[in-house]
């Protein structure tokens, strides 16, 4: 766990996939509704307050932003927010970066020609896999926060793009053929 301040109000944890596994959670469980996520998210900010000696509130305004990693980890950023005039409006907001975006290929052509142009566009995604599954071309994609619509843009001409479609990328894990 690699614990830095990016300012007065600002903290970054970066977690490898060790990490996720010793504190039992991963990036799809990542949600603060969910006890579990309360609990690593506490952890971790006792340990920024023994490490950094700053205190960061969860009483007050505080954003936490979650982005997935290329090893399995993830980045955890926490920024205090300030007060609203209104302070019965206090709340904890916690916003998930990035979500997997899959590429439903038109074609075997139109296949082949994504995977050519997403060679150029590499630089904005986490990673990328290619799968066939009942015949049809999929591309799954994990784009770097704030960059799934670009990637949507650019390769739109080769398929249809669905963000983070959970049932669907289950049966291509599951039936799916990992193509290389």
């Amino acid at each position: 766990m690699k614990i830095q301040a990016d300012g007065d109000e600002k903290i970054s944890v970066t977690l490898t996939k060790k990490d996720m596994t010793e504190l039992d959670i991963t990036y799809d469980e990542l949600d603060y509704a969910n006890i579990e996520t309360r609990r690593v998210i506490w952890t971790i900010l006792d340990e920024a307050k023994k490490l950094l000696g700053k205190t960061v509130s969860t009483d007050n305004r505080l954003l936490i932003q979650a982005s997935p990693s290329a090893d399995g980890g993830c980045l955890l950023q926490f920024t205090q927010l300030p007060e609203p005039a209104d302070t019965r409006k206090r709340r904890l907001i916690m916003k998930k970066e990035a979500e997997p975006v899959l590429l439903h290929a038109l074609d075997l052509n139109a296949h082949i020609e994504c995977r050519k142009r997403l060679t150029a566009l590499s630089h904005l995604c986490v990673k990328f896999e290619h799968y066939v599954c009942n015949g049809e071309y999929y591309t799954l994609l994990h784009p770097m926060p704030a960059c799934d619509d670009k990637l949507i843009f650019a390769l739109c001409e080769f398929g249809n793009a669905l963000v983070s479609p959970k049932a669907l990328m289950g049966e291509i894990y599951e039936y799916g053929k990992l193509l290389s």
